[in-house]
């Protein structure tokens, strides 16, 4: 089995809780980790047990490392990706890969170039239970009409969430947001968007048609305190799927309301770790996945251009 090594540019709790469940993979081991703050370089060092350096060049130079994953906010991603695939290194880029279709391309033909895996950070579809999410989504027959609303500040240990010069916004979370939708029911059409920002929220709209009928309306909205909300609705030709964040998913036909099986609860950080090294030895193709990254930052930047945002 191939020993893999990792190293961290971005070193917060959400990458510390990476790297702990990275070391507990057989075969894969953290060795190197950055972070702009002396303080924070110091927790890693002292959670991990391996050095954080000032550079984050350093992480993508290192010969002890193998595979980089990006942790910073939004707007980095594209410069500390692309470096890292430059210096030989397979990435893994929390989402969003990067804010713009033709950055993501970018990124495409430097890990073709160098047969480099290149895995976003979309971690929910790595769960087990995947699969029943998506026929959950389509259980209700032929799609007419969907949406789904989703919001986020960010709290205390993201507080670049709601600076959006860091974030990008709340466009920058929709190739996060969209990836069972585009996943459910294929390719895409059409593409409109809308953009509103008052004060400190940030909302983004974008609709979508897609090849084979129906539409979507897909909305993110983040900022200072604003609440966590994740709600949806589908209608199609059979029936009707809807859900919130208090509220699982059930399935309408008639007069007749079904209960569908909630996700179990698994460790979905771990499973997606796993999956970026299986992608790494060649036991896993990661190259469906992008594909679909790919597609959906497409409509995103579509959206984005249309909105003027």
């Amino acid at each position: 089995m191939q020993d893999i090594t990792i190293g961290m540019i971005g070193a917060g709790n959400w990458a510390i809780g990476r790297a702990q469940r990275f070391n507990s993979i057989e075969g894969c081991r953290v060795v190197l980790g950055w972070s702009r703050s002396e303080s924070s370089r110091e927790r890693f060092g002292s959670e991990i047990g391996v050095p954080a350096v000032e550079d984050w060049h350093a992480v993508c130079d290192s010969e002890q490392v193998d595979a980089v994953v990006v942790c910073t906010p939004h707007i980095f991603h594209f410069e500390q990706a692309r470096a890292a695939l430059a210096a030989g290194k397979h990435v893994l880029v929390e989402t969003p890969l990067c804010l713009d279709y033709s950055e993501a391309l970018e990124l495409v033909e430097v890990a073709e170039g160098r047969d480099l895996v290149i895995h976003h950070g979309a971690k929910w579809r790595y769960h087990p239970d995947h699969p029943q999410e998506l026929e959950h989504l389509r259980s209700a027959g032929r799609l007419v009409y969907a949406e789904q609303t989703s919001t986020f500040e960010g709290g205390p240990q993201r507080p670049w969430y709601r600076d959006f010069s860091l974030s990008g916004g709340a466009f920058s979370f929709l190739p996060y947001a969209a990836v069972d939708f585009f996943q459910a029911f294929g390719e895409v059409r059409e593409v409109d968007g809308k953009h509103v920002r008052i004060d400190r929220l940030d909302i983004a709209t974008m609709w979508v048609v897609f090849a084979d009928g129906g539409q979507a309306k897909l909305t993110y909205g983040t900022g200072e305190g604003i609440p966590s909300l994740d709600a949806g609705l589908v209608i199609g030709a059979e029936g009707v799927v809807r859900w919130g964040t208090d509220l699982p998913k059930q399935l309408a036909k008639g007069e007749e309301v079904i209960e569908l099986p909630e996700r179990r609860d698994l460790d979905v950080v771990l499973a997606e770790n796993e999956a970026f090294v299986d992608e790494i030895r060649g036991a896993r193709d990661f190259r469906p996945d992008l594909e679909l990254d790919l597609r959906i930052l497409r409509a995103v930047s579509e959206a984005r251009e249309w909105a003027g945002a």
